[in-house]
């Protein structure tokens, strides 16, 4: 009976390692669920910060080429006024 009783202690010992290995995997898989929801929603407000910067970027390159137009036109202008006066003073 006592080899017995010893056999049942290593048993109900190794269940016990066995619950808590159990307990500490369910504990791993909440957190890596967790991490995968906090990296969704990482990946989400990044796609909206790309989108809303593609966004910023069209309009500052198309701002960019009217500005460039206006200050080509300046110029003409500039030079046509200063050629037009070197005319005057002959």
């Amino acid at each position: 009976m006592d080899s017995q009783e010893l056999r049942l202690d290593r048993i109900e010992k190794k269940l016990d390692r066995l619950s808590e290995m159990l307990e500490t995997l369910a504990r791993l898989d909440e957190r890596s669920d967790a991490i995968e929801q906090k990296l969704q929603r990482h990946e989400l407000r990044l796609d909206l910060i790309e989108k809303d910067t593609n966004a910023n970027s069209m309009q500052l390159s198309r701002m960019s080429g009217r500005g460039l137009l206006i200050e080509r036109g300046a110029w003409i202008v500039f030079a046509a006024a200063v050629g037009l006066l070197s005319q005057f003073i002959k």
